[in-house]
């Protein structure tokens, strides 16, 4: 991971000869994509999309393995046409990352409309610091969704978990903070690693900055509960909650969606839940939090299942018990 002005930020590393081809194609990707228009340029990813799906590529079966899983009452063919739309929107959103990073990039944040700031100030009000914990998903263009807030003014820290990519990394971290001129406005976002983000986070929280985490990712034991997530046992990481809980502070859910016509974008974010108090002390009390959050993220997932990250293993770890008859696809 290379460094960046944040004192926390970790040391830079010297860049791999694969990292460096691969920003080197980022850049002439971000070079051709500049010379088209957004809509050619989405429409392109979404060919490449349609393209990697037809070919049978890494991950196209898992796709539809674990759509199958989670909805097994579904009839096939719509399974079918929910794995297609994965990929096509995949390809827009990797378009749309490339588009971030070049002289497009507040004509393409302009196409994201942000409703429900007012839960936010409602949320605000009720915080001891004014600091408040936002959870979302892989879901829509999640990225997109974080630079539209930051480009807002709003103070951001995102818990985000490194790629093994370290070009990758380089170029979403450039991604969420690029356009902020001055000190002031790259203060406004935070970016904190996981792993090591527990004191940043209670700090951030202090600070009355918004912590913005995702929570449909697959945990260690050690750093999850389990909860039912389409009908199986998921791990999921509890920490953020019990943080929540610890400070007193509001837990939003904000989700990203894609319009049908594929140009534009709805972030929306929702009253704070309704979240049971001890979960900072009592195992029990912090399940029935991540339950909670998991069955809404569930939810959103339900209504545009193509939009969300099915080539991700999300249910891999397992409770001992059911490693044998219930192991992931």
């Amino acid at each position: 991971m290379v460094a960046h002005d944040d004192p926390g930020s970790q040391p830079a590393v010297p860049l791999s000869r694969s990292s460096r081809a691969l920003l080197g194609l980022l850049n002439v990707l971000t070079f051709v994509f500049e010379r088209l228009s957004i809509d050619r340029g989405v429409a392109l990813g979404a060919a490449f999309g349609r393209v990697w799906d037809r070919m049978g590529a890494p991950r196209t079966r898992r796709v539809r393995d674990q759509l199958a899983m989670a909805m097994p009452d579904v009839d096939v063919v719509r399974r079918e046409e929910w794995a297609r739309e994965v990929f096509v929107h995949f390809g827009r959103g990797l378009a749309e990352l490339v588009i971030l990073r070049g002289r497009r990039r507040r004509e393409l944040l302009d196409r994201v409309e942000v409703e429900g700031l007012e839960h936010v100030e409602a949320a605000e009000r009720l915080s001891p610091s004014g600091g408040v914990v936002m959870v979302t998903a892989h879901c829509g263009n999640w990225e997109l969704a974080c630079a539209k807030v930051a480009s807002m003014g709003i103070p951001m820290s995102v818990v985000y978990r490194n790629l093994r990519q370290p070009a990758l990394d380089e170029m979403l971290l450039g991604i969420r903070g690029a356009g902020q001129r001055s000190a002031e406005e790259a203060s406004r976002l935070e970016q904190i690693p996981m792993g090591r983000a527990g004191i940043r986070f209670v700090r951030a929280l202090d600070a009355g900055r918004k912590v913005l985490v995702l929570l449909d990712q697959d945990a260690r034991p050690e750093e999850g509960v389990f909860v039912s997530f389409f009908d199986r046992p998921a791990s999921t990481r509890g920490g953020p909650l019990a943080l929540a809980a610890l400070r007193g502070v509001p837990v939003l859910p904000a989700f990203v969606r894609r319009s049908p016509d594929g140009r534009t974008h709805s972030l929306r974010i929702q009253a704070a839940l309704q979240l049971e108090d001890g979960a900072s002390d009592e195992e029990e009390v912090l399940r029935r939090n991540v339950q909670r959050v998991t069955a809404v993220i569930e939810k959103e997932i339900r209504e545009s299942p193509g939009q969300w990250i099915w080539t991700h293993r999300r249910w891999r770890t397992q409770p001992p018990l059911c490693d044998d008859d219930h192991g992931p696809p």
